[in-house]
C-alpha cells in the first residue's frame, strides 16, 4: 500500500520563526517529501499558514486517505465521551460487553483497547470478513493476559466501537452521530468519506478522508491543548492521556504514536509495522524532550504531553 503522507509542522512555541529557518529549509522538507510519496505538506505557526506545497492535482481541500490516523480521532471521541460522563477509560469492558464477564476477557480495560494492549488477537482476518465488525470484534479471543504486550491492530478499536455503540443505543445515537456533534462540528471539520462495513457501521480503526486544511484543524486543536477558536473543547488533563507511555511499549499512548524508541521485545518494532519508519523511533532526530503534567500515574505509567 502506498503511503500518503500528509506533512503538518507546527511551530508554535514562539510568535516568529527562528532566524536560522528559512525558506531554503522549506524547500528542502517540500523535496523530502515528495520523494518519499508525500503529496502535500503544511507549515503552520499559531494558526497561520507559514508555508505549503502541493503535488500536482492535489491542494489544501484535496481529501486524503489518513488511513491509521483516523484512530486518533476515536481517542478523542472517548476522552469526549469520559468528560461527558458517558465511559471511563479504566472501566472493565466487561462492565457494557456482558459476553466477556466469564472469561480471562473480564480484565480487559478500555485504556487497553485503545492502547492496543487488550491481548486481544490483532488478527484483522477475524473482523474483516464479517458483515458487523463491532460484532465480530466481541467474539475475540486473548492471545496474552490484558496489559501485559502490545499488539497494534484493528480489533480492539472495533470492540471499543461496540461498547461506544451500546451506551449510546441507550439515548438513541449512533457512534458517528456522537463524532459529528461532539468533535466534526466544534472543530469545523468535513469527513470527505468514511469507510464503513456491511452492517452500515463506520470503520474506526481506520477509513477516514480529509483534507489537508481540515487535518491541521485538528492538529492545531492538540496543540492548543483542547482548545479551538479561544473555545475550551476537551479539558487539558483529559488530553494528556492520550499521550502516556506504556510499559509494553513506550513509543504508544493512546491513538498516538510517541516519539520515543520501543522496547523490544515486549513490543512489535516500528518496523514490523510501518516499513517506510527508519528504525525503531519515528522521528530519531526530533524532540525527545517531553514537558510532564501533574496527572496520577496509574498502572504503570507516565504521564507526558508533547
Amino acid at each position: 500500500m502506498r503511503l500518503f503522507l500528509i506533512g503538518l509542522l507546527a511551530l508554535a512555541t514562539s510568535d516568529f520563526l527562528p532566524a536560522d529557518i528559512t525558506p531554503e529549509h522549506f524547500a528542502q522538507a517540500a523535496h523530502y517529501s515528495r520523494t518519499h510519496g508525500g503529496v502535500t505538506l503544511r507549515v503552520e505557526q499559531n494558526g497561520s499558514v507559514i508555508d505549503e506545497d502541493y503535488a500536482p492535482g492535489f491542494s489544501s481541500s484535496t481529501p486524503h486517505k489518513i488511513y491509521s490516523g483516523t484512530k486518533s480521532f476515536i481517542g478523542v471521541t472517548a476522552l469526549i465521551a469520559q468528560q461527558e460522563g458517558l465511559l471511563n477509560l479504566n472501566e472493565r469492558a466487561c462492565d457494557t460487553l456482558t459476553e466477556w464477564r466469564e472469561d480471562r476477557r473480564r480484565e480487559i480495560t478500555l485504556n487497553q483497547l485503545l492502547s492496543h494492549t487488550s491481548g486481544l488477537d490483532p488478527d484483522g482476518d477475524l473482523i474483516y470478513p464479517s458483515r458487523d465488525q463491532m460484532a465480530a470484534a466481541v467474539r475475540v479471543h486473548l492471545i496474552d493476559p490484558p496489559g501485559i504486550r502490545f499488539h497494534y491492530g484493528a480489533v480492539g478499536y472495533q470492540a471499543f466501537g461496540e461498547i461506544l455503540r451500546r451506551k449510546l443505543r441507550r439515548q438513541g445515537r449512533t457512534v458517528e452521530g456522537y463524532m459529528r456533534d461532539r468533535l466534526f462540528g466544534p472543530l469545523g471539520l468535513h469527513i470527505a468519506d468514511w469507510k464503513h462495513d456491511q452492517a452500515d457501521n463506520p470503520l474506526l480503526h481506520t477509513g477516514m478522508e480529509l483534507s489537508t486544511h481540515d487535518w491541521a484543524k485538528f492538529g492545531e486543536f492538540l496543540l492548543n491543548k483542547g482548545t479551538y477558536k479561544q473555545k475550551q473543547l476537551l479539558d487539558e488533563q483529559l488530553l494528556s492521556l492520550l499521550f502516556i507511555e506504556h510499559e509494553s511499549n513506550p513509543a504508544y499512548g493512546m491513538s498516538f504514536w510517541l516519539n520515543r524508541p520501543l522496547f523490544f521485545p515486549l513490543a512489535q518494532p516500528i518496523l514490523d509495522l510501518q516499513p517506510a519508519i527508519d528504525g525503531d523511533q519515528i522521528y530519531p532526530v526530533g524532540p525527545t524532550i517531553f514537558t510532564p503534567l501533574s496527572v496520577p500515574a496509574s498502572n504503570g505509567f507516565t504521564s507526558f504531553l508533547p
